[in-house]
Order: C-alpha cells, then sequence, then structure tokens
C-alpha cells in the first residue's frame, strides 16, 4: 500500500471516528432533552392533579354542608379552575326583594362555615336576573341592574357579618346579560334568576410549577 493511499485511509478512518463521537453527543443531548421533558411533564401532570384535588375536596365540602336544601334550588359545580355555587333566587329571596330570606340565611351560615375552614378561598358573589323588567315605582331599585348588584352586596354583607373577612368577597351585578338559559318558558327564566358564588383557590404555588404567572 502506497504512503498516499495509507494516509487517505487513515485520514477517512479519524473523519469516521469524529462523526460517531458527533453523533454520541448528539444522541446524549437528545436522550438528556427527553429525560427533562419527562420529568417535566411529570412535575406537570402532578400539580394538575393536585389542582383537582383541591377543587374536588372544595366541592365535596360545599355539597356535604348544603346537602340538607332542596338540590333543585342549588347546584355546585366545577368551571375553569373554580367551584361555582349557584343558588336560586327561590332559595334566598321573595320575589323582587334584595334581602334574603330566613332559609337562604341558613344556606349562607353552612357555605360560610366551609369558607371559614379554607382561608386561602377567594369569593365572588354575582347577582344574576332574568330579562323581565324591574316594575316601575320599585322601590329603591330601577333596574335589572341594581337588582342584581344589591341582591349581591346584600349576600356579601350577611357573608361579612357571620365572620368571613370582608377583604375576600367581591360582589357583583350581571343583570340578565349572563343566561344560563336563552328560552323563553317560565323554567327558563327561573334558572336564571341566581346567585353564583364563585370560589377560586389559591393556586400560585401550582402555578410555578406549570410555569404561569398568576
Amino acid at each position: 500500500m502506497s504512503s498516499k493511499k495509507y494516509d487517505e485511509l487513515k485520514a477517512s478512518k479519524e473523519a469516521l471516528e469524529k462523526e460517531q463521537v458527533a453523533s454520541r453527543a448528539k444522541v446524549d443531548e437528545l436522550t438528556n432533552s427527553l429525560k427533562e421533558r419527562e420529568q417535566k411533564l411529570a412535575s406537570m401532570e402532578r400539580a394538575m392533579n393536585e389542582q383537582q384535588k383541591i377543587l374536588d375536596d372544595l366541592r365535596n365540602q360545599v355539597n356535604t354542608a348544603l346537602a340538607g336544601f332542596n338540590q333543585g334550588d342549588l347546584s355546585v359545580s366545577i368551571r375553569d379552575g373554580k367551584v361555582y355555587v349557584s343558588m336560586s333566587d327561590k332559595l334566598l329571596f321573595a320575589t323582587g326583594s334584595t334581602k334574603v330570606n330566613a332559609n337562604g340565611q341558613k344556606a349562607l351560615d353552612q357555605l360560610v362555615s366551609v369558607l371559614k375552614k379554607n382561608q386561602e378561598v377567594g369569593v365572588m358573589v354575582e347577582g344574576h336576573t332574568d330579562d323581565v323588567e324591574v316594575l316601575p315605582g320599585t322601590k329603591n331599585i330601577a333596574d335589572n341592574w341594581d337588582l342584581s348588584v344589591l341582591r349581591a352586596t346584600e349576600i356579601t354583607r350577611l357573608m361579612a357579618t357571620r365572620g368571613l373577612s370582608p377583604d375576600r368577597i367581591t360582589p357583583a351585578g350581571r343583570a340578565f346579560f349572563q343566561p344560563v338559559d336563552t328560552g323563553r318558558s317560565a323554567d327558563a327564566k327561573a334558572k336564571n334568576r341566581r346567585t353564583e358564588i364563585i370560589l377560586t383557590p389559591d393556586f400560585s404555588e401550582i402555578y410555578k410549577i406549570l410555569g404561569i404567572k398568576a
């Protein structure tokens, strides 16, 4: 074998060895990247499971506390990372009234007892009406905006007097602009006359794991 041929073979061998080293490095890089992704995915899955567990536990506590009331007048559900407690106006108020009746006060007392045990949970009280106009001349109530807001603030005030810290509660009035049933029947309108108490747990630590800004 000539010296020139030998040098060519040697150079070719060295080039192949370099390619193998580069290929192994690339494989190692991809393997490490895959492991990191798997670990991140596992962390995200644990965080999401923890979030769901917190929501499920809160919903179950509320359901247990309100079990003695007519289930046709209230519902407890999880939506968008929050627990929604929906109470009919029949449970809470007389027609056109902004004062919570005795049975409604009992229901709110039971809910407050749960919230006192879950101090990290924020509370929004949303008043909702149907689209029937408020009767002209109704004392202190100009329209459905007024009615929904006054009912929300009344419930907020009542929950605060029961010992819930006022800085945890936000009242809001939606009037008839977020109906749950767009039908025109009496039953559809009744569904829309409700108060939704929206419970928001503190997921800030979980959001950190997921890389989400709270």
